[in-house]
C-alpha cells in the first residue's frame, strides 16, 4: 500500500513538472506577442508633413534627367546658389532622412542618392574650375591671377567641390552597401570628346589627402591661396566614411592635425567665434577680430568696418556646428551657446530672427538653423522653422513642399566671377556692403549681366526683392536637412554607420509617394518589430500600401495594424499590405 502511494506521489510530480515545462515554453510567445502589441510607434523618430513635402520636391528634382537642372535654380556657378551646394545638401537631407526616419525603406530614396552623384559629375557643375583655378585676384598679395589653367576639377584645390562629392559618394555607399565608385574610372569629369580626368573612389580619397598633408597648413584651398575651413569639414567626413567601409585610416592620420590648426587659428577664446578665411601666401586670417586681406583690399575693408559691418557670420556658425559635430563635439557644444547668444534676435512679440550675415546673405538662414538641430536646441529649432515658413514664402505643389529661390544680392563665396569687365565684379568687396537692392536693369528677365555683376536667371525683378531674409535655392535643401536631422543626427549617422544585418532585416517597398505619404519606416532590432507610421495623403488611394521584405521562412509573425491584430505571418519572405492612403496608419510586425 505504502509502495502504491510511493508511485502515486512520483507520478503526480512527473505531471505537474510536465504541465510546468509546457506553460514555460509557450510563455516567451505570449510575451513577445503582448511586446509587439504594447510597441508605441510615435516613441520612433517621424517626418512631419512639411518634411514628408520636401522630400518629395528632392525625389522629383532628383528624378529629373541627368543633364536636367530645370528646378535647381543657381543664379550661376558662382557663390552658395552653385549648383554643387544645392546637390550636396540635398543629398545629406537624403542621407538623414534614410537614416533616421526611413532605414526600413530604401529603393526610393536610394535612387535618387544615386541621381544626385550623378549629377554632380555632369560638366555643367563642375566646369567653373578652368576659369576659377587661375586665382581670384582679391585673395592674392599682388591682387594677380597667377596660377595656370586646371580644368581637372579635384586634382588642386577645390575642395569646394570635391569635398562635398567624397561625402556624397562614402554617404551612399555607407547606406547601401553599394561599391559602385570603388571600381577603376567609375568617377569621370568629361571636359569634351578629347579630355576628360578619370578618379575613382579611392584616388579620389588621395587626391585630397595628399594636398592636406603638404599644403603649408594642414588645409585644403577652396579657391587658390584662400582654405575656408567650413569646405575642410567635407573631406574630413569623407575619409571617416570612406575609413570605416575600407579598413584605411586618412581621417585619423587628418584630423588630429586639422583640429589643431582649426582651434589655433579660427576660434577666438575671448569671443568665442569663427574665423572665415586663411590666405596662406599672406599668412593672414580673415574673420571679424582680424578683418584683412594682406593687400590693397585692406582699405576698403577698413571702411566696411567702420561703417558698422561685422563678420560674425551665422552661416559659418551653422555650418561649422552641423558637420564638425560629427568628429569634435566637444567644441562645437561649448562655441554653441555663445553663437546662439550672438546671432538669435528675440523679438518683443514672442519670435525670433537672426542677425544679418554679411558672409552670405542669402542663405545665412538655412545654415544657421540646421546647426541648431544637430544640436538638439528643439524651441529655437521650432521658433525658427516658424519664422521661416512665415518669412521664406514655402509653397505646396502637387504634394511636394519647398522654399522658393529668392536670390536678392550676391554673395562673398566660394568662387568669384571677375572675369567679366563690362561690370563690378560680384565678389569686388569681401563681403556685400550693402542690402539694399540695387535697380533693376531693363534686361534682367533675359537673365544678363545686370546689378553691379549679379546674374540673373528667371526670378523675378531683382530690384523688388527688398525683405529679409534673403535665401538662395540652397536654403531650401538646408530646412530640410534642419527637419530630418535629430539630436546629434550628423554624428550618429557618421559614428554608428549600417552594419551587414541591416540590410537582412525586415523592411518595406512598393511605395508609390502620392499615394502613400510615409511618416516612418523603423526596424528595432532589439524588439524584433517593424514599425511602419503613414499620414493622410491627399492623392491617397484606397489601394495604398507597400510589400513586406526580407521575411525569415522559417520565423512566424504578427502584424498589428492600428492596434488591432491584422494577420500572423509565416513560410513566406514577402507579404502585400494595402491601406487607405486617405487615412493614418500605424503597423507593427512583431517577431513571434
Amino acid at each position: 500500500m505504502k509502495q502504491r502511494i510511493i508511485i502515486a506521489l512520483c507520478l503526480l510530480i512527473i505531471t505537474l513538472l510536465t504541465v510546468q515545462a509546457l506553460y514555460a515554453a509557450r510563455k516567451p510567445v505570449a510575451v513577445k506577442q503582448a511586446a509587439a502589441a504594447q510597441i508605441d510607434p510615435n516613441a520612433y523618430p517621424a517626418v512631419t508633413a512639411e518634411e514628408w513635402g520636401q522630400l518629395r520636391w528632392m525625389l522629383k528634382l532628383a528624378d529629373q534627367d541627368i543633364p536636367d537642372f530645370t528646378n535647381f535654380q543657381s543664379v550661376d556657378e558662382q557663390g552658395v546658389s552653385a549648383s554643387r551646394y544645392s546637390l550636396a545638401f540635398g543629398a545629406y537631407f537624403l542621407a538623414a532622412e534614410q537614416y533616421h526616419k526611413f532605414p526600413a525603406w530604401q529603393e526610393t530614396i536610394r535612387n535618387a542618392f544615386d541621381r544626385l552623384n550623378q549629377k554632380m559629375l555632369d560638366k555643367q557643375v563642375w566646369g567653373y574650375w578652368a576659369h576659377e583655378s587661375l586665382g581670384i585676384t582679391k585673395f592674392e598679395p599682388n591682387m594677380d591671377r597667377p596660377y595656370a589653367e586646371n580644368k581637372d576639377p579635384v586634382s588642386l584645390g577645390n575642395i569646394m567641390y570635391s569635398g562635398h562629392l567624397g561625402q556624397m559618394i562614402n554617404l551612399y555607399q555607407m547606406l547601401y552597401h553599394e561599391r559602385k565608385w570603388d571600381a577603376p574610372g567609375s568617377i569621370v569629369f568629361k571636359w569634351d570628346d578629347k579630355t576628360q580626368f578619370v578618379y575613382d573612389n579611392r584616388k579620389l580619397q588621395e587626391v585630397m589627402f595628399l594636398q592636406m598633408m603638404t599644403n603649408p597648413v594642414p588645409g585644403i584651398e577652396c579657391e587658390r591661396n584662400a582654405i575656408f575651413p567650413v569646405c575642410n569639414l567635407h573631406p574630413m567626413l569623407s575619409w571617416k566614411l570612406y575609413d570605416q567601409m575600407h579598413g584605411t585610416r586618412y581621417f585619423d592620420a587628418a584630423h588630429p592635425l586639422f583640429d589643431e590648426f582649426f582651434e589655433k587659428t579660427f576660434v577666438n577664446a575671448k569671443t568665442h567665434s569663427y574665423g572665415i578665411i586663411y590666405l596662406i601666401k599672406q599668412g593672414l586670417l580673415f574673420s571679424s577680430w582680424t578683418p584683412q586681406y594682406g593687400n590693397k583690399m585692406d582699405g576698403r575693408i577698413q571702411g566696411m568696418v567702420a561703417k558698422g559691418a561685422n563678420f560674425n557670420s551665422a552661416s559659418i556658425d551653422g555650418w561649422t556646428g552641423t558637420f564638425m559635430h560629427a568628429w569634435n563635439p566637444k567644441l562645437v557644444e561649448s562655441l554653441y551657446p555663445y553663437r546662439k547668444k550672438f546671432q538669435v534676435i528675440n523679438n518683443p512679440d514672442g519670435t525670433v530672427s537672426l542677425r544679418k550675415d554679411n558672409f552670405a546673405p542669402d542663405a545665412y538662414w538655412g545654415f544657421f538653423t540646421m546647426g541648431v538641430a544637430e544640436m538638439g536646441d528643439t524651441k529655437l529649432l521650432k521658433a525658427l522653422h516658424k519664422a521661416a515658413d512665415k518669412e521664406l514664402a514655402p509653397v505646396w505643389i502637387d504634394g511636394t513642399y519647398h522654399y522658393q529661390f529668392v536670390d536678392k544680392t550676391p554673395t562673398v563665396n566660394l568662387a568669384a566671377a571677375d572675369s567679366d569687365k563690362s561690370a563690378t565684379p560680384v565678389h569686388a568687396a569681401p563681403m556685400a556692403t550693402s542690402h539694399a537692392a540695387p535697380p533693376a536693369p531693363a534686361d534682367d528677365a533675359k537673365g544678363g549681366i545686370c546689378c553691379n555683376g549679379l546674374r540673373t536667371k528667371e526670378h523675378g525683378n531683382i530690384g523688388n526683392m527688398k525683405s529679409w531674409p534673403q535665401h538662395a535655392d540652397l536654403v531650401d535643401r538646408q530646412m530640410a536637412l534642419s527637419r530630418a536631422l535629430p539630436k546629434s543626427g550628423m554624428w550618429t549617422m557618421h559614428n554608428k554607420p549600417f552594419d551587414a544585418a541591416h540590410f537582412t532585416e525586415p523592411a518595406i517597398t512598393g511605395i508609390d509617394v502620392k499615394k502613400t505619404a510615409l511618416k516612418r519606416a523603423i526596424y528595432d532590432r532589439s524588439k524584433k518589430a517593424l514599425i511602419v507610421s503613414t499620414m493622410p495623403a491627399k492623392s491617397g488611394a484606397a489601394d495604398a500600401g507597400f510589400k513586406i521584405v526580407n521575411l525569415d521562412t522559417s520565423k512566424k509573425y504578427q502584424l498589428i495594424i492600428d492596434g488591432k491584430k491584422s494577420a500572423d505571418i509565416g513560410s513566406v519572405k514577402e507579404y502585400t499590405v494595402t491601406l487607405d492612403g486617405a487615412k493614418a496608419h500605424d503597423l507593427i510586425l512583431g517577431q513571434i
